[in-house]
């Protein structure tokens, strides 16, 4: 991937972040998952998004127990419930600027009435925000270029149902121009990491007999033989 490309990618990569940062100051109990999807759009387009790749979506907004959907096999319909005093939330954007392409997602604790971006009391919450830490260290401990999305997808598998939790949907793709031909991490996929160029990893999990479902998404790229966060 040339100089100039990796730029326009972390671009539309920072937008979807400063998104992610932002948005903390709107969600509060009462509000629903259209609300906050509206105000993600808002956000998004003022930092220079000029259309987003999934379904024209501005993003997936799911809160309570619609964070355990898993929308490769579900239809998406925002929710006009409201967001409760202690709840989860999770947003996954997909902008686009100029034909690149970002994606990322985070979990939101709301905790007696007060949204933050690391839990504190809930021990579902802190389990889970723990779960999705490790699974993002042990990608960093365990990619190289010629690791294929096969192996790194066993490799994932195994550290979720160790940490005791199950896996709701895919656990990442690759990042490329034509988004409508994704390739997933996922069982026998040959392709590798280095071959891919950019490519995201995104574990949806909830904790065994848990209620919700629990998600963190990075994009992530070899400089070298060195692993990078876009």
């Amino acid at each position: 991937m040339t100089v100039e490309a990796l730029a326009h990618y972390r671009r539309v990569q920072d937008a979807a972040r400063a998104t992610l940062d932002q948005i903390t100051q709107f969600i509060k109990p009462g509000h629903t998952e259209i609300d906050i999807l509206q105000q993600c759009d808002l956000l998004q387009r003022a930092a220079g998004v000029d259309g987003y790749w999934y379904k024209s979506l501005p993003g997936v907004v799911l809160s309570g127990k619609h964070t355990c959907l898993a929308l490769s096999r579900e239809a998406y319909v925002p929710c006009s419930a409201p967001i409760q005093e202690s709840d989860l939330l999770t947003i996954d954007l997909n902008p686009a600027i100029g034909g690149y392409c970002g994606d990322c997602a985070r979990s939101y604790y709301i905790e007696g009435g007060q949204v933050r971006r690391a839990p504190q009391r809930n021990q579902e919450f802190l389990a889970g925000a723990h779960a999705q830490e490790q699974l993002h260290a042990l990608l960093r401990r365990v990619a190289e270029p010629d690791l294929s999305f096969g192996d790194l997808y066993q490799v994932i598998h195994q550290e979720i149902e160790r940490l005791g939790f199950e896996q709701l949907d895919f656990l990442g793709h690759g990042v490329q121009e034509d988004m409508s031909k994704l390739e997933f991490v996922g069982p026998g996929v040959t392709r590798t990491l280095g071959e891919t160029g950019l490519f995201t990893l995104e574990p949806q999990i909830r904790l065994k007999d848990g209620c919700y479902g629990f998600k963190h998404e990075n994009i992530y790229f070899f400089e070298g033989r060195e692993l990078r966060e876009l």
